[in-house]
């Protein structure tokens, strides 16, 4: 290896890329580029560092011993390169705030708090990311999201958790027809999915069908139709273009509310404008 090489911060984020995205296809995609791109800086990689980062097993990337320790000195790169950047934009006189939160959360909760800010605190410029609670856990770990608004969030040495609203959740079932033993659901990595699938085992109902849906409307939607039920929060139902053809039970088994909380990373120099986001999401 030459000693008067230099990883440059492009080569850490493309690395970095393939093993958060498990793969060339996915961190090309991340990237927004080519996947020739993203094979051709890695084989560079390797070749300067004169050593091999990835094995090949089966179909699959896996790490070598000298690609785990590369990812550990890649993640603190590049978190100073983030704060050292998000440092600088907070000294200006605004600055972008990237939220990251479930389509669900956005719809019914954020909507409020979101007004507010930009009424109130003109410096912070509000963006919107939505994902999954599962993957905005990791969006935020890997600093794609400044914070992000997840239910029961899960412990972690790297993030802070401020709870902002308890939801109760509810089974909900059609209002004029009897309804077939179909679970709805959203997508693996819902907040509301798992915490319906924990029901539905508690209650005896694991022969139930599971059936996933794109999005909280078409649950309601086909719940409403007769088509199956649903585990869901309240503030979900009420208020929506189905509520009256739906109704609302509360449960028996399993956790009767779910706890929404905004996380961010302990050490993020945009911590003032989280802050000030949780507190209008608990007003």
């Amino acid at each position: 290896m030459n000693k008067d090489f230099h990883i440059e911060i492009l080569t850490l984020k493309t690395f970095k890329a393939v093993v958060d995205e498990n793969g060339i296809k996915g961190a090309a995609e991340k990237l927004h580029t080519v996947q020739s791109n993203i094979t051709n800086r890695i084989k560079k990689l390797e070749r300067e560092l004169d050593t091999k980062l990835f094995n090949i097993i089966g179909r699959k990337l896996q790490l070598t011993p000298s690609g785990r320790q590369l990812c550990d000195y890649a993640d603190q790169i590049l978190q100073l390169e983030y704060q050292a950047t998000s440092a600088m934009l907070r000294n200006k006189d605004s600055y972008e705030l990237i939220i990251g939160m479930p389509e669900t959360f956005a719809a019914v909760h954020m909507p409020l708090a979101l007004k507010q800010l930009k009424l109130n605190h003109s410096e912070i410029r509000a963006k919107i990311y939505t994902d999954t609670s599962d993957r905005l856990v990791l969006a935020v770990l890997n600093n794609k999201v400044d914070c992000a608004a997840i239910g029961n969030a899960p412990k972690h040495k790297d993030l802070v958790v401020i709870p902002v609203v308890r939801e109760e959740l509810m089974m909900v079932t059609p209002l004029d027809s009897e309804h077939d033993p179909v679970l709805f659901v959203r997508d693996e990595g819902c907040g509301y999915r798992t915490q319906a699938i924990i029901w539905q085992q508690e209650a005896g109902r694991g022969c139930d069908e599971l059936m996933l849906m794109s999005s909280a409307d078409g649950v309601l939607g086909c719940v409403a139709a007769g088509l199956g039920y649903t585990i869901i929060g309240k503030n979900m139902v009420v208020g929506s273009r189905y509520e009256k053809s739906l109704v609302m039970t509360p449960l028996s088994h399993g956790s009767k509310q779910v706890q929404l909380s905004i996380v961010y990373r302990k050490d993020s120099p945009l911590a003032s404008g989280v802050l000030t986001l949780a507190k209008l999401l608990t007003e």
